[in-house]
């Protein structure tokens, strides 16, 4: 067995939501500020945090989960204003990109996962033939999710899941990974649409959470859950406004419907930053 079927297997075996719900649990625990500190100091030259962005809280951090779902500066991230522009929803690496070949989405050369296993529910008509973009959030950038156009939100959905890490090799070695795992969906209508933001969870905590709605994953008790707000009372969402968290991990997928947009010149493996122009409408 090769090394790396061999760490797959491990993860298999895991109790991957048992020790992502501990760790989430010590990751929250207040810490006296000396020691807090030195943690910090320790993960950001292992992952190389932009300190000097950050925006440091009057009286610190308090937890490790506090520095982690850290805000930044202001003008850190500049959004882009054109009307037809979809910026970047997160700060990471381009994963994948192109268009959605009827139901199937790659995942990782040679492998594809089906866009009704990614969105299980009648939503994903709405994206067969559209376009996609991955994302893959490492450690240490920034972890908070961002709305990548203007528009006004009809609704969510939340997927409980397994929580395998999706570093490289289990991206390209585990099938189906983010049918698997546990993820939100939010839905939001542009005057172009539909747009899908879909936030997928990882190992150590897996916890997502909403800025507009009371979800939280990764709890002990928790099932699937779809909810549409009624047509005039939807939350509306700017272009680059706040729309989650990520509490470690993850990935985020963007979909779009089909005819819908044109990728700028854009890679796969290029980091791309929160309000960076990543797309157009098709006008």
């Amino acid at each position: 067995m090769s090394k790396k079927r061999g760490t797959i297997l491990l993860f298999r075996i895991l109790p991957k939501g048992f020790i992502s719900r501990l760790v989430g649990y010590m990751s929250r625990i207040p810490l006296p500020a000396w020691i807090l500190n030195k943690v910090i100091a320790v993960y950001c030259d292992k992952y190389h945090v932009h300190r000097e962005e950050i925006a440091y809280p009057e009286n610190g951090f308090r937890s490790f989960n506090h520095f982690f779902t850290r805000k930044l500066k202001d003008g850190v991230h500049a959004v882009d204003s054109g009307r037809d522009s979809i910026v970047a929803p997160v700060d990471g690496k381009v994963d994948q990109l192109g268009r959605i070949d009827d139901d199937r989405i790659l995942q990782a050369k040679g492998i594809e996962y089906t866009l009704s296993g990614l969105v299980p529910s009648d939503m994903h008509r709405h994206f067969v033939n559209g376009s996609f973009i991955t994302i893959y959030l490492s450690p240490g950038d920034y972890h908070r999710i961002h709305a990548p156009v203007t528009g006004s939100i009809t609704g969510y959905l939340s997927v409980p899941g397994k929580l395998f890490t999706v570093q490289d090799f289990m991206v390209r070695g585990l099938k189906r990974l983010y049918t698997v795992n546990e993820r939100v969906i939010s839905y939001l209508e542009t005057e172009w649409g539909l747009v899908a933001v879909t936030k997928v969870g990882a190992m150590n905590v897996g916890r997502i959470t909403l800025s507009y709605a009371d979800i939280v994953t990764n709890k002990t008790f928790r099932r699937r859950r779809e909810h549409f707000y009624p047509e005039g009372s939807r939350p509306a969402v700017e272009k680059g406004e706040e729309l989650g968290i990520f509490h470690i991990g993850s990935t985020v997928i963007v979909l779009f419907q089909e005819d819908r947009i044109q990728f700028e010149s854009i890679e796969a493996g290029r980091k791309v930053r929160v309000g960076e122009r990543i797309a157009t409408f098709r006008m």
